[in-house]
């Protein structure tokens, strides 16, 4: 499988090649705190208006406004990832503050524990008894990806896991369950008196129907982009970068979440620069000889379907 080791000595080759880069590799790393706030607050917005839609206008809206909360879902935890890095402030205490209290408990999740997990998940990267997020199966893939897809989306863990985050996590302590479940409690007051308890309920009910059902469906096939059909071996051999464009990206991967090698090799460039930093290594010997890029989700050769069906054919 894949040491540590191996983690490490190809992030220290491409930072090897990088530094010849010089001033466009160091410009990378700069924060812009302003712009994750102004996208927070525009999430917020989309999901209020989208339960508000349903309330107001017309209750045939609920599907829409299920896909976009599912999406807006995704988009957060994008945040939610970026904040476990400190990538919205260098600073703890700043980039914790606002991942508590505008992100994290939201999506039902402990902004440690998810810390904890991710980290261990670069470190020990494709090793079975290390790697949280590593998906079984992938030495015996079957003839199809859809059938892998289903059986993901099937788990009953995976399911509980979209559902309701770190609540159902037997490691998470008491006390951060009790102020998740104490920040839903004000959410819900505040709503309630905004916009009157029809508008509060739906508001829960919308939010959790989605992450039963859409949101678990694109965050299951977003997690198996990472990584799945891949043999484990280093950064570059486990993961690879989702390069599309159209309604499909901004379903599975807003935010740039797709850029996922590109984030394993620079875990500190904030998701707004990840285009930027894929194009900068594309130009290093190293990045194009051994990196894994699908530029399509569905039907093209360079599909990332296409690609799983490869390997189950080998």
């Amino acid at each position: 499988m894949a040491p540590t080791s191996e983690v490490l000595a190809d992030m220290a080759d491409l930072r090897s090649q990088l530094r010849e880069q010089g001033s466009p590799y160091s410009e990378l790393f700069k924060l812009r705190p302003a712009r994750v706030l102004l996208d927070i607050a525009f999430d917020w917005t989309l999901m209020v208006g989208a339960v508000a839609a349903v309330v107001w206008l017309d209750v045939m809206l609920a599907p829409l406004s299920v896909l976009v909360l599912a999406n807006r879902q995704r988009a957060l935890g994008n945040i939610l990832h970026d904040a476990g890095h400190r990538n919205i402030f260098r600073d703890k205490d700043r980039n914790d503050f606002v991942a508590r209290g505008l992100v994290a408990p939201l999506l039902f999740a402990s902004l440690s524990r998810y810390r904890e997990t991710h980290f261990q998940h670069h470190l020990e990267l494709g090793r079975t008894q290390g790697d949280p997020d590593l998906i079984p199966g992938q030495d015996h893939l079957p003839s199809s990806w859809m059938v892998s897809y289903i059986k993901c989306l099937l788990s009953w863990t995976n399911w509980l896991g979209s559902l309701g985050g770190h609540l159902f996590d037997q490691k998470v302590s008491l006390r951060s369950k009790a102020f998740i479940m104490g920040w839903w409690a004000s959410l819900v007051g505040v709503l309630a008196l905004l916009g009157g308890g029809d508008f509060a309920l739906a508001f829960v009910s919308l939010w959790l129907i989605s992450r039963a059902t859409l949101f678990h469906c694109i965050t299951t096939f977003r997690e198996m982009c990472d990584h799945f059909g891949l043999l484990p071996g280093g950064v570059f051999g486990f993961t690879r970068d989702m390069v599309c464009h159209g309604p499909w990206r901004w379903i599975i991967h807003p935010r740039n979440n797709g850029y996922h090698l590109t984030h394993h090799l620079l875990p500190a460039v904030p998701y707004y620069r990840l285009p930027e930093a894929h194009t900068l290594l594309c130009q290093l010997p190293l990045f194009e000889d051994r990196s894994h890029i699908c530029r399509a989700y569905f039907t093209t050769q360079t599909a990332v379907t296409t690609e799983w069906q490869s390997k189950a054919a080998t």
